[in-house]
């Protein structure tokens, strides 16, 4: 029997299997997987945040063993079969890297005495303007990843306003304030969200935080006005391409008419929404992609971004 993983401070997936729990030890997958299941189900069974959201990061397991116990023992088995062993363990991992991500950003929250992790659905959430169904999850970014994107852009951001654009719990306002903004502006449609943000910024405290001038607007992105300074834009996915196509106008449009330094900073985990927004922007005439490093695979990270970084070039 391995020694159990400490979920908030093991060094890395790879640990996790030379522990082997992955290894199988001689294991087939199908016993591997029902016995990641019966160990995870007690952790993983809830389905409500603290603040009664729906929380999608609660609850793979123990979805994944509802499935199981539904469909029979011999489901992963026939899993397995169809999908084949690379896949099938490329599965298990995923799941691994999201669950040990997960526990890292609540570690993260506990530190800082504020909410922003979890997978947030918006279907029973009260928002502001006609594109609910245009939006993602609520997901936060983690510090590496911010970081990561961050050294992409100028040293120098003093003067700067960072806007998140789909800013959910603030996780990613907050990771900002530790830079030298001189201002940050989250913009969310949903209430709830809205009302956690606040708070979140009242309570946050980080020895190594620079900008304290944050705050969360409760809008319909399409209908959001960017302020006159410099700007860098901040997208993790928050909406479909339509939305995103509008919300680009009204930058395009913003800076036409007062032509402004302006990053934007686009990154996408999921939906491939990177493949649409890059070209997008490009398009728009007016920016110019930098060159950046691909992100590696952080652990604190529950997928690996795709991101793209532009900037505002004023025609001559």
């Amino acid at each position: 029997m391995p020694e159990p993983v400490d979920w908030l401070t093991g060094p890395d997936i790879r640990s996790f299997v030379g522990q082997g729990i992955l290894n199988g030890r001689g294991a087939n997958i199908s016993e591997i997987f029902i016995g990641w299941t019966r160990c995870m189900v007690s952790l993983e069974t809830r389905r409500l945040d603290r603040d009664s959201l729906e929380d999608r990061s609660f609850g793979r397991f123990g979805r994944a063993w509802s499935y199981i116990r539904q469909r029979g023992l011999l489901e992963p088995i026939r899993l397995v079969r169809r999908h084949g062993i690379g896949a099938s363990v490329g599965f298990v991992l995923r799941n691994v890297r999201y669950i040990v991500a997960d526990r890292l950003a609540r570690k993260w929250d506990r530190r800082h005495d504020v909410d922003t992790a979890g997978s947030i659905q918006l279907a029973a959430l009260d928002v502001v303007g006609p594109h609910r169904n245009k939006g993602n999850e609520a997901v936060c970014t983690s510090p590496r990843t911010f970081d990561f994107i961050m050294k992409s852009l100028p040293q120098d951001l003093q003067g700067h306003t960072f806007i998140d654009i789909g800013s959910g719990k603030s996780r990613t306002l907050l990771l900002a304030s530790r830079y030298p903004f001189a201002e940050i502006i989250g913009v969310e449609f949903a209430r709830e969200l809205v009302e956690i943000a606040r708070s979140n910024i009242k309570r946050f405290r980080d020895p190594s935080q620079k900008c304290r001038a944050l705050s969360v607007v409760e809008a319909d992105a399409a209908a959001y006005e960017f302020p006159d300074a410099p700007l860098v834009v901040y997208f993790y996915n928050p909406f479909s391409k339509d939305v995103f196509d509008i919300v680009l106008k009204n930058l395009v449009s913003s800076l036409e008419r007062r032509p402004r330094n302006c990053f934007i900073v686009y990154g996408s985990s999921s939906h491939r929404a990177i493949d649409w927004a890059r070209p997008a922007i490009r398009e728009a005439g007016i920016f110019v992609e930098l060159s950046v490093p691909p992100m590696p695979g952080f652990l604190d990270a529950i997928r690996t971004i795709d991101y793209a970084v532009f900037q505002f070039r004023a025609a001559a």
